[in-house]
């Protein structure tokens, strides 16, 4: 009786040693590459707004607002800014659905890994000071998605910009199923 007892225990150490170490591993890299994951999405997204916001108070100023325009991050990590000539003649929402259905397009093709949609709206806010608002709504293909807010007002040729609110919002171009059949 106490040799089984004794080799139930070895057999239960081994079993922890075995099994449930690795599992602990497991769950320990598992949140390592979620960090990394998590960093890469950040690293991403503020790769692409830096990129869309190039020169962008220049144009705000000049015309008073953005047509849209969108920064994507391939599968590669390689950073693009696209426009849509034809958008520049279109009403602004318009261009903004164009945008997305072609944005639509490349991810069903498996070209895009994350998206920043650029462009200018009127403030919803009545009670702010700013006429206006830079939306800039980011997308993962990861899953993570925000868009974020900031009021400006154009006074005298000079903008100036407000506090910047980022909330969550719903996926608009990542929310489709990429199958075979439509990539090709």
């Amino acid at each position: 009786m106490r040799k089984s007892r004794y080799l139930a225990k070895e057999v239960l150490s081994l079993f922890a040693i075995l099994v449930i170490a690795p599992c602990f591993a497991a769950a320990q890299g598992s949140e390592q590459s979620d960090k990394e994951v998590k960093q890469m999405i950040q690293t991403q997204f503020e790769r692409m707004y830096e990129k869309g916001i190039q020169n962008l108070s220049d144009r705000i100023v000049l015309t008073g607002g953005v047509k849209p325009f969108a920064v994507v991050s391939d599968t590669g990590d390689n950073v693009k800014a696209i426009r849509i000539r034809q958008a520049e003649e279109m009403p602004p929402e318009i261009a903004l659905e164009v945008l997305r259905r072609s944005l639509i397009a490349l991810v069903k093709k498996g070209k895009i890994g994350a998206t920043a949609i650029f462009y200018t709206a009127d403030n919803p806010n009545k009670k702010s000071n700013a006429d206006k608002v830079l939306v800039v709504e980011m997308e993962h293909i990861f899953g993570p998605t925000l868009a974020q807010l900031v009021p400006f007002t154009i006074k005298n040729g000079k903008a100036s910009y407000g506090e910047q609110v980022v909330v969550d919002m719903e996926k608009q171009i990542f929310n489709i199923k990429v199958d075979e059949e439509s990539a090709e």
